[in-house]
């Protein structure tokens, strides 16, 4: 383990306590991968597609209720049949975010253009879902991870050579863990052209709406800057606008059942991380002790990291190479997460 000295952060060992146990549950993360070779075989008449949807709605992926799930059954067992019938993997498109991960402190750090516990616990979820599902149905499912860089662009000024790096360093991690047999990216930027964007030209009317602290917290931590309400308000418009833009155009390369972290009305949700109901790229994945003192993932972000002691750290001998450092975070006078 390799400690990281820089000065945002504790950079000695004063707790000792921690490490050895943040060891062990990487160790055991990073098993999960190879469990996920280890197939039982399919039996006979095993696989339906009522079986499959119950699987990607049970609570180790879904954090909805069996009565809130109802109405996007149709849809997903209409996809799981198609495939079915073709004897072909089921595919689902899993929404995640623009290519980096929004500033925990907007204006003394900057947006994150790394992979890190977030994308590896997203693969984790995926890689274990896949082995289920081939235990059922031999050709298993194929997720294609979408990322919308260009919205990144286009609301926020990130430029994509940062959120292509990322997209780089992810399929990276892809190959180190689950294969791109199982997981793809598709990438926005390799889709589309700015200029095939329509109607962003107008001049938003930034004074049409109150902007609340969460919503202006939220536009000042992907800007990774503090910004004034004037500005969010505007941002948020052109954020309205893009997105609409952004689901028109990849419309054709969304594949079978389209999954986002978070349920929309149109959109079943995928947890990125075991108990997880949010949104990965709004802040950095980090591990924690809950209120039983388990040490679990949960996510950092701008609107709660000051109620928690950070300790940031390598295990280069336990993570892939693609993995930086990863944070342990201790809630202030007591439990973490």
């Amino acid at each position: 383990m390799l400690l990281d000295p820089r000065p945002n952060v504790s950079s000695t060992w004063d707790r000792i306590e921690p490490w050895p146990a943040v060891e062990d549950c990487l160790v055991r993360l990073m098993a999960t991968f190879r469990l996920a070779d280890a197939v039982p075989a399919a039996r006979s008449g095993t696989c339906t597609a009522d079986r499959v949807f119950d699987l990607l709605s049970g609570r180790d992926y879904c954090y909805l209720s069996r009565s809130r799930i109802g109405p996007y059954r149709s849809s997903a067992i209409a996809s799981i049949e198609s495939a079915r019938r073709k004897g072909e993997p089921i595919d689902i498109s899993y929404d995640l975010g623009a290519g980096y991960h929004a500033s925990i402190e907007p204006g003394i750090r900057e947006p994150s253009f790394d992979v890190g516990l977030g994308e590896l616990f997203v693969l984790r979820q995926v890689a274990s879902f896949a082995r289920r599902v081939r235990s059922l149905y031999p050709p298993g499912v194929r997720f294609h991870i979408v990322i919308d860089n260009l919205c990144a662009l286009l609301i926020n000024d990130i430029p994509v050579a940062r959120t292509e790096a990322y997209c780089a360093r992810f399929r990276k991690l892809i190959e180190l863990t689950v294969t791109s047999d199982v997981v793809d990216l598709i990438v926005e930027s390799e889709q589309v052209r700015v200029a095939d964007f329509r109607g962003l030209d107008q001049a938003p009317v930034a004074d049409v709406f109150a902007v609340d602290a969460k919503a202006h917290d939220n536009v000042a931590r992907f800007l990774g800057r503090t910004c004034s309400t004037s500005e969010a308000a505007a941002r948020l418009l052109r954020y309205r606008d893009v997105i609409a833009e952004s689901e028109r155009l990849l419309n054709d390369v969304i594949r079978g059942i389209h999954m986002t972290q978070r349920a929309t009305t149109e959109t079943m949700c995928f947890r990125p991380f075991p108990g997880a109901d949010s949104r990965i790229q709004c802040g950095e994945v980090s591990l924690g002790r809950n209120v039983k003192g388990r040490l679990c993932p949960f996510l950092l972000t701008s609107q709660n990291v000051a109620a928690y002691h950070c300790q940031r750290a390598r295990f280069p001998g336990i993570l892939p190479s693609v993995i930086g450092d990863i944070t342990y975070a201790e809630r202030q006078g007591g439990v973490s997460a």
